[in-house]
């Protein structure tokens, strides 16, 4: 007999990152602290399904109350055998009826595999298809504009910081750049974009993998782009994110720039779309454009992503899922699909403090999550802390 999903509730919790994170192209300083937005599915056998609401709160019309009345309406009564379809222990799509609360909230997925696969006894890897590697590779996503919040050092302020991320273990870094977007001339910002990228190179040496992300901070500068480009060649760069928004032209002049000046670089995009691939992403992918895809990791969902990686089946685009504001849930979350991936190739790691959690056969080794086994997951509660922090926080919904 199917268990039921007899209680939601939502927590604001909040989390802290291991350092103060400056500015990206258009945003202001992101600051030492993030949320998390906890939504706990709990049945009437006892287990429960974890996930974020995130997405729901950040939209401008985002509320605790509603998000409880969207719980309350549609998910608090369900048939746990019917939030997922399952073909040879596998997720094939939606179960019985939940179609249409997945597309209005994909994010909701990620709560139907975790209870699935603590009903199951089985991990969340498995019902995504099985892993294809144990150890999953993790970039340090938090070099943002440090070089604004140290104006005396520079961007020996950032090359610091990263011989730091190198010493704590990893082996690779995504680099904010487009200063030139908004808080400086656009030469000017495009210089000392260069100068962080070849600082961090000499400062963590050849065997680390850069990353560079403007955040379209080079729209309408292509000229300046292709100075970047230029003026960055000897650094190996590994992808380029997001230079300017999409557009095919622009992005075949970036093509034209990759070739000439870092041909060893992937071009990577998407973390603004949303599934399906809209058709100016989808021309991109087309005319082999880009070569990764992006959209976000916990508001996308796992049906999402496992319906995103069967839209790029039969192209050269790889996996690349987007996790930033995503707190310690989605560094677990990213780190389960890149263990059952074919096209993943790393995952975006925030580096928050552990908080609330109690992370099961999850461990960092040599830049990599190491994944071990554990059901659904792989993610539970520590009680104490919960009762001693959030508990009289929580908002419920019961049936």
């Amino acid at each position: 007999m199917s268990s039921t999903i007899t209680s939601a509730s939502v927590t604001h919790i909040p989390v802290w990152y291991r350092k103060e994170v400056g500015k990206n192209a258009y945003r202001d300083n992101i600051g030492l602290c993030t949320s998390e937005w906890l939504v706990r599915l709990k049945a009437d056998s006892g287990h429960e399904g974890l996930t974020l609401g995130n997405r729901f709160m950040r939209a401008d019309d985002g509320t605790v109350g509603g998000l409880l009345e969207v719980l309350r309406e549609r998910v608090v009564g369900l048939n746990v055998d019917d939030l997922l379809s399952i073909e040879g222990g596998v997720a094939s799509g939606p179960g019985n009826g939940t179609a249409s609360l997945y597309r209005d909230h994909p994010w909701l997925s990620n709560a139907a595999f975790d209870l699935v696969g603590r009903e199951s006894g089985v991990s969340a890897i498995d019902l995504l298809g099985g892993r294809v590697r144990n150890e999953v590779p993790a970039y340090d996503t938090t070099m943002y504009f440090q070089d604004f919040l140290d104006p005396q050092k520079g961007a020996a302020k950032c090359a610091e910081e990263a011989a730091e991320a190198k010493a704590d273990g990893y082996r690779q870094m995504k680099i904010k750049t487009g200063r030139g977007g908004r808080w400086m001339l656009p030469e000017v910002g495009m210089q000392r974009d260069a100068d962080v990228v070849n600082a961090i190179r000499e400062a963590v040496g050849p065997d680390f993998a850069l990353m560079v992300d403007a955040n379209f901070g080079y729209d309408g500068r292509l000229d300046l782009l292709e100075d970047f480009f230029r003026l960055t060649a000897d650094a190996n760069v590994f992808w380029f994110e997001e230079m300017v928004n999409a557009d095919v032209e622009d992005y075949k002049r970036i093509r034209e720039f990759q070739a000439k000046y870092a041909p060893q670089a992937l071009i990577v995009c998407g973390e603004v779309d949303r599934n399906p691939i809209s058709p100016v992403f989808q021309d991109l992918i087309d005319q082999g454009l880009i070569d990764g895809y992006q959209p976000d990791i916990v508001s996308h969902g796992l049906l999402g992503w496992m319906d995103l990686e069967r839209q790029l089946a039969g192209t050269k685009v790889l996996s690349v899922p987007h996790n930033f504001g995503n707190g310690r849930y989605g560094t677990v979350l990213g780190t389960l699909f890149g263990a059952a991936s074919e096209t993943f190739i790393s995952f975006e790691d925030e580096r928050q403090h552990d908080h609330t959690y109690v992370t099961d056969g999850l461990t960092f080794e040599r830049g990599n999550h190491v994944v071990g086994n554990f059901a659904g997951i792989g993610l539970g509660i520590n009680e104490e802390i919960w009762t001693r922090d959030h508990a009289k926080h929580e908002a419920v919904v019961s049936a």
